[in-house]
């Protein structure tokens, strides 16, 4: 029976990883040593915990592969003076990682349920400033509005126009675009003045589909 790695290994053999699929930022892999993945899972998914691959969470929804999350969050582009809204909470796990990097967070998540256990895993104040709102993500959260950087945890087909006028000028949305049978990541950034768009695709990602409508109280 192979011999279980202790913490400090676990850590090294994740970050290694992690920096095999390319993620090199300093702030942004201690971000990820700071915030154990198992920690944002059911127990019985601890061991899973340190592989690079989506996990299980209850409402049947899914975390993210952390690489996957890692290249959504390195195309956001954040940084610590920075307004952030994330749309999908999920478990809580990337809301921990981008207040690790912003000034403050503010996260929607349709599922009742999901959004009244992460805010319980979300209240640390070595996290700093976050906000967890039971809500429809697509339609962003106008009341604190403008942001500085807005995060899609899925995939969309179209600009989301409604999240680009809840930008500051210069502010970016990055989501997952499919167009066919193709999903790439993609930011758009608002011009410092108007509304004139600057599109970057920074490589094929796949992740389920956001789907606007109602909260769900699950």
């Amino acid at each position: 029976m192979p011999k279980r790695m202790s913490e400090a290994e676990a850590i090294m053999s994740f970050q290694l990883k992690l920096r095999e699929r390319g993620i090199f930022d300093h702030a942004l892999l201690k971000a990820f040593e700071q915030n154990p993945r198992k920690d944002y899972l059911e127990e019985r998914l601890s061991e899973a915990a340190e592989t690079d691959i989506a996990l299980p969470i209850p409402c049947g929804q899914t975390q993210a592969a952390p690489s996957s999350i890692a290249r959504m969050i390195t195309a956001l582009d954040v940084g610590p003076g920075d307004r952030v809204l994330e749309v999908g909470t999920g478990s809580g796990y990337a809301t921990s990682i981008i207040a690790r990097l912003a000034l403050s967070v503010t996260t929607l998540e349709r599922y009742r349920t999901l959004a009244e256990a992460a805010k319980k895993r979300l209240a640390r104040p070595s996290l700093g400033t976050i906000a967890v709102w039971h809500a429809d993500g697509t339609r962003g959260y106008p009341e604190e509005a403008p942001y500085d950087r807005i995060i899609i945890h899925g995939s969309i087909d179209s600009e989301p126009a409604i999240l680009i006028d809840q930008l500051t000028p210069g502010g970016s949305v990055v989501a997952v675009l499919r167009v066919g049978h193709v999903s790439e990541i993609t930011r758009w950034r608002r011009a410092i003045t108007g509304r004139v768009l600057e599109i970057d695709h920074f490589g094929r990602l796949d992740l389920p589909q956001i789907i606007p409508g109602l909260s769900e109280s699950l």
